[in-house]
């Protein structure tokens, strides 16, 4: 269940720009690049797709939670949320959905994900858009209340994206096999680079 904290959080971008807001989720320090994604919905499909591994993402659609946490929507095997960190403006407290286990906050801090909440994601987004992707972190609790100029100096110096073996982190050396929804109609040998679990079904 999601508590009132009085903790603050920081959304922190090399470039020296600064998102005050809340805890959301893990309480920490996170590192990655900021992306942001648009989607009204899906959110939980987002947070479990390989392709956004050490990226921090940050949700333009105003509230994110609402329907909560559930196995049946996940994109990654085992509902392993990839993202590095997650920004929103205005996080449901509870779960409105018949099939949620539990709240997002609560998945978020089980799978140690630091996120903040509060912020104009809107504002972060029209910043990323006319500035370009770059290198973030996210620090709340104790992590926030450093100097911002060391903050900013940790963001600076977390390694590039470029250049960084991704797939081989993302992807496994276990083979598996993927049981057919339905009637069996072909057997495809996929190599699995981050592939996302609909991918295959």
């Amino acid at each position: 269940m999601t508590t009132v904290t009085t903790q603050k959080a920081l959304l922190v971008l090399e470039d020296g720009r600064i998102f005050t807001g809340t805890p959301f989720g893990a309480t920490g320090e996170t590192l990655g690049e900021a992306v942001f994604s648009t989607g009204m919905s899906g959110y939980q499909e987002t947070l479990t797709d390989p392709s956004y591994h050490r990226q921090i993402v940050i949700a333009t659609a105003p509230q994110i939670g609402n329907t909560g946490w559930n196995a049946e929507d996940s994109e990654s095997r085992g509902d392993k949320i990839w993202v590095a960190g997650y920004a929103v403006r205005d996080p449901s407290p509870r779960a409105s959905n018949w099939r949620a286990s539990g709240t997002l906050d609560d998945e978020l801090r089980r799978q140690g994900i630091v996120g903040i909440a509060g912020i104009d994601t809107r504002a972060a987004v029209r910043h990323l858009r006319s500035r370009g992707s770059m290198k973030a972190g996210v620090f709340s609790g104790q992590a926030a209340d450093a100097p911002v100029d060391d903050l900013v100096l940790r963001v600076r110096g977390q390694e590039a994206m470029l250049g960084a073996d991704l797939a081989g982190e993302v992807s496994t050396d276990v083979d598996y096999v993927v049981e057919p929804e339905g009637t069996h109609r072909f057997t495809v040998a996929a190599l699995d680079l981050g592939i996302k679990t609909n991918t295959p079904r």
